[in-house]
C-alpha cells in the first residue's frame, strides 16, 4: 500500500510506516494543487496544518481509505466530503494538550510581566523603564477560560496549582462542562467571563459559525487592565477590533498564536501594536509534541489499513467502518 506524506513528518513516525511495510511518497510541496496530483494513486494521506484537503481533492483519491492529521484541528479538511466518501480522519487530539497549555501559561506570564517591552528597553539602555512600566501579579487573579475541553482544563489546572487563580468557565458546545476534578465556576455566557476575568484564554475550535465571535462589542466588556490570550484558532477573534481596543488602552495586552490569515498580512494592525505578543501558530509545536502528533496520526493510519480500530477517529459518528478491536 502507498502512503502520501504532504510534507515530511518526524523521522520516528516515518520509520513506523516503513517498518510496517508501506511504500512512502513525499510530495515536493504541501500545497493542495501539488498534493492533488498524487492522491489518486495512494491508499492514505498524512497531512500537517499547511495542507488543505477540499472535497474535490478528497474525491480524487480513488483508492483513498484514510486521512491522517498530525494534530487535533481538522479545519483544513473538508470533513463532510471525507465522511461522504466513508473515509476516516485519524487525528492526534491528545498529542499537544500539555504543550499548548504550557505555551498559554507562558503567554500569561509574558503579558503580566511585560517581558517583551522590558527586554527591548534594556537593549536600548533604558534602565529607567523598571520604574515607568508597571507589571502585574498573577497570583490569586481570575482566569476566564472560554472552551473547556482538554487543553482548557490543562491550562486552568496549571494556573490554579501554580498561581492559585480563581477559574471561571464558559463553553460554547457543552451545557455541562467536563468533570475536571478541581474547582471552577461555570458561567452562563461569554459576556460574564469577559467582564469578570483578569485573563481571558480561548480554547475553542473554529467551526465557521463562530467566525469573529470575539468582536469589538465583547472586547469592550473586558476589565481595564485585563488580558486576552488566543492559542486556539484564527478567525475566532476580530483582529481589527482587537487592535483598536489595544490602541485605546482599554485592556493591557493580548497574546495571539493563531491568525485569520497565516502568516498574517503586512497590514495586519496587530503587527504594529507594542502591547500584543505574537507567535507563529507554534503553541503546539515542541520537539516532543511534534513527534507525538506525527506518531499518533501514523498509528491511526496504520490501524485502519490493517483493519484495526484506531484510538482516535475524528468523524467516527459520520462513517460506517467494520474494523477489528484487536
Amino acid at each position: 500500500m502507498k502512503i502520501l506524506l504532504a510534507q515530511k513528518i518526524h523521522d520516528n513516525a516515518t520509520k513506523l510506516l516503513i517498518d510496517n511495510g508501506f511504500d512512502i511518497l513525499i510530495s515536493e510541496s504541501p500545497d493542495e494543487k501539488t498534493v492533488k496530483k498524487y492522491i489518486a494513486d495512494v491508499d492514505a494521506i498524512i497531512i500537517r496544518s499547511t495542507t488543505k484537503l477540499s472535497r474535490e481533492t478528497i474525491f480524487c483519491g480513488k483508492k483513498l481509505k484514510v486521512i491522517g492529521r498530525t494534530g487535533s484541528g481538522v479545519d483544513n479538511i473538508d470533513v463532510k466530503a471525507a465522511s461522504d466518501k466513508n473515509i476516516p480522519i485519524c487525528n492526534a487530539p491528545e498529542a499537544n494538550i500539555i504543550t499548548v497549555a504550557e505555551h498559554t501559561v507562558g503567554m500569561i506570564l509574558s503579558l503580566a510581566k511585560n517581558y517583551k517591552i522590558m527586554d527591548y528597553a534594556v537593549r536600548e539602555h533604558n534602565w529607567k523603564i523598571r520604574y515607568d512600566y508597571k507589571t502585574a501579579d498573577i497570583f490569586g487573579k481570575i482566569l476566564g477560560v472560554v472552551g473547556f475541553g482538554k487543553i482548557g482544563i490543562a491550562t486552568a489546572r496549571m494556573c490554579l496549582e501554580a498561581f492559585k487563580m480563581k477559574i471561571i468557565v464558559y463553553d460554547l458546545i457543552m451545557p455541562k462542562v467536563l468533570d475536571s476534578n478541581f474547582p471552577y465556576e461555570l458561567k452562563d455566557s461569554m459576556e460574564d467571563v469577559f467582564s469578570q476575568a483578569d485573563f481571558v484564554t480561548l480554547h475553542m475550535p473554529y467551526t465557521g459559525n463562530n467566525y469573529h465571535i470575539i468582536g469589538e462589542k465583547l472586547l469592550r466588556k473586558m476589565k481595564r487592565g485585563s488580558y486576552l490570550i488566543n492559542t486556539s484558532r484564527g478567525g475566532i477573534v476580530d483582529e481589527i477590533a482587537l487592535a483598536k481596543i489595544l490602541s485605546e488602552d482599554l485592556i493591557s495586552g493580548a497574546a495571539i498564536d493563531v491568525f485569520e490569515d497565516e502568516p498574517p498580512g503586512k497590514n495586519n494592525p496587530l503587527l504594529k501594536n507594542n502591547n500584543a505578543i505574537l507567535t507563529p501558530h507554534s503553541a503546539g509545536l515542541t520537539k516532543e509534541s511534534s513527534e507525538r502528533m506525527a506518531v499518533h496520526a501514523v498509528e491511526g493510519v496504520i490501524d485502519v489499513l490493517q483493519n484495526k480500530k484506531p484510538k482516535w477517529i475524528f468523524n467516527i459518528d459520520e462513517i460506517s467502518l467494520k474494523l477489528s478491536d484487536i
